[in-house]
């Protein structure tokens, strides 16, 4: 008897801990430390099965936010990943609506309570919109290809290593006129004068320019766009709350161009489209 009643102690103790670990779990996960909410949850018994659903659906919350964080693009999401797929498995419908089915059990959102399980809900939704269509696949295929080609042929200066395998070059950019400036490595952190506006600041290394920032064909890319809403009377008449009737429409639609300015070069006027409504 006391043998028996030792054992459920002992097994009490250690579901408590476990529980006690769980709940660490789910505070590194809402600090978005995936890495140590992942080494964590590994090293948790999984003896009661409670702990380990709880587990599960902890990890698989993880695994697709970290796989959002690491994009192909800036654009574009890895749904293979984000759906625990490989690019060769998304031709098997049924193999893709069983790990949909799999990871939605696991995100549940009447079951799985953990902090940004809806997040992960809706990038798995997201994803089985894109992979499960075979056209809307082959599209964001042709996408991922174009933009890999596309980030081989531009500018590769930016990414040819020396020979101590450092990159020979980084971009900078100017904060009294944000254009951006490519320079040797040898320059970084270094006082730089700008060769559009001639201002000098400090040459901190920003992110290169992506090839959907760059201009087709040119030596330009695109700094910003922008539309500007306006809202304005459609007419005397009333609505039935007793309001103006409203109209919301979208006037100006603006993309500027910047050049590349070279070290010493001297600058060009941007080009600036505007398109009315």
């Amino acid at each position: 008897m006391t043998t028996e009643n030792g054992t459920r102690s002992t097994s009490s103790a250690l579901k408590q801990d476990s529980q006690t670990l769980v709940r660490s779990c789910a505070a590194l996960l809402a600090r978005r430390d995936f890495t140590a909410c992942r080494e964590l949850s590994h090293q948790i018994s999984r003896s009661d099965h409670n702990i380990s659903v709880q587990l599960d659906q902890i990890l698989i919350i993880v695994d697709v936010l970290a796989a959002a964080e690491h994009r192909i693009s800036d654009t574009h999401l890895d749904w293979y990943s984000i759906l625990r797929l490989s690019r060769a498995d998304a031709t098997n419908r049924d193999l893709v609506r069983q790990r949909f089915k799999a990871l939605m059990y696991l995100l549940d959102p009447n079951k799985n309570k953990f902090p940004y399980a809806d997040d992960a809900l809706m990038l798995v939704r997201e994803g089985w919109f894109v992979i499960s269509d075979p056209a809307s696949r082959a599209k964001f295929d042709r996408e991922i290809e174009n933009y890999k080609k596309a980030a081989a042929a531009v500018r590769p200066c930016s990414t040819a290593p020396n020979k101590g395998g450092a990159m020979s070059s980084f971009w900078t950019m100017c904060p009294y006129c944000w254009y951006l400036h490519e320079y040797e490595r040898k320059y970084e952190d270094c006082t730089i004068r700008c060769g559009n506006c001639r201002k000098t600041f400090h040459g901190v290394a920003v992110k290169p320019p992506t090839p959907d920032m760059v201009v087709e064909g040119k030596e330009q890319y695109y700094c910003y766009q922008v539309s500007l809403p306006l809202r304005y009377d459609i007419g005397e008449g009333q609505n039935n709350n007793g309001r103006k009737r409203m109209r919301i429409k979208t006037v100006a639609k603006r993309v500027r161009m910047k050049r590349f300015i070279e070290a010493n070069g001297d600058s060009e006027p941007d080009e600036e489209k505007e398109d009315g409504a």
